[in-house]
């Protein structure tokens, strides 16, 4: 589910404030389907950002579609994308965090 437009600027916001506490501005994100239910997260260095960060997750969380949104407004470059694992759904996508 796509996050609204309050949302996703509380999302940018909350992503640029853990690239400054954590020193780095390579956000990866990964997708995988784990016991027949999908699964992903978002990590910066080896920090999954939503146990330390207000980061949306579940139903109402962010969803690739909101990191391409952001990709499309400036905030983020895509470095790299892992083709989809056809049994598992395993997916990672690097992207650098552009301050703006």
């Amino acid at each position: 589910m796509a996050l609204n437009k309050k949302e996703l600027e509380s999302f940018r916001i909350e992503l640029q404030r853990a690239a400054i506490d954590l020193k780095s501005d390579e956000l990866k994100y990964y997708t995988q389907w784990w016991y027949l239910l999908p699964e992903h997260g978002l990590f910066i260095g080896e920090t999954a950002l939503h146990l330390e960060y207000n980061i949306p997750i579940g139903w109402n969380g962010f969803g690739e579609d909101d990191l391409d949104e952001l990709e499309k407004r400036g905030f983020l470059k895509k470095i790299s994308e892992t083709e989809q694992d056809p049994v598992d759904f395993e997916k990672e996508i690097i992207y650098r965090i552009v301050k703006n």
